[in-house]
C-alpha cells in the first residue's frame, strides 16, 4: 500500500459554516460521520468528517476566534489544498453560495489553482490538474 494523507483536522467556532463552505465547493462530498464529545478539555464540542470514502476534513467546534491570516508569520497550517475536476465551475458554485475568490495562483500549463478564505479566516486552495503525468503536475519551473 502507498502512503497518503487521509485527512486534515481543523478546529473552528461554527462547524456548520465550514461544512457549508466545503459542500458548496465540493458538492460530491458529504458529512461521513460526526458526534459529540461532552468534555473536550473542559467543554463540549461537536465533530464532523466531511469528504468521501478516501479522504476528508475533520472539523470540530472547539475553536476560539479566527485563524491567523495566511500572510502573517505563524506556526501552523497555512491552507488546505483540495483537488477538484473544474476550478471555473467551483468558482461559480462558491460565488452563488456567497463566497468571494481571495486570489488565483500563478499561471501554469498543467494546473490551475485558486484560494478562498472561509468564514473563520482559514484559507483553502482548490487545484485543477490538466495532466496525469506526475512530472508535469509537479513542475515548479513556471
Amino acid at each position: 500500500m502507498k502512503s497518503y494523507v487521509e485527512h486534515a483536522n481543523i478546529s473552528v467556532v461554527d462547524a456548520q459554516k465550514t461544512i457549508q463552505f466545503l459542500i458548496a465547493a465540493v458538492p460530491e462530498w458529504t458529512v461521513r460521520g460526526g458526534g459529540k464529545v461532552d468534555n473536550w478539555f473542559g467543554r463540549p464540542i461537536e465533530w464532523f468528517h466531511v469528504g468521501d470514502d478516501h479522504s476528508y476534513i475533520a472539523i470540530s467546534s472547539g475553536g476560539k476566534g479566527e485563524a491567523n491570516h495566511w500572510t502573517s508569520q505563524f506556526t501552523g497550517v497555512k491552507h488546505v489544498g483540495i483537488v477538484v475536476p473544474d476550478v471555473e465551475a467551483l468558482i461559480e458554485r462558491l460565488r452563488l453560495a456567497g463566497y468571494e475568490l481571495d486570489h488565483r495562483g500563478d499561471e501554469h500549463p498543467f494546473r490551475k489553482n485558486v484560494y478562498y478564505m472561509e468564514d473563520h479566516g482559514m484559507q483553502f486552495e482548490f487545484i485543477e490538474y490538466f495532466s496525469d503525468v506526475h512530472s508535469e503536475r509537479n513542475d515548479y519551473s513556471h
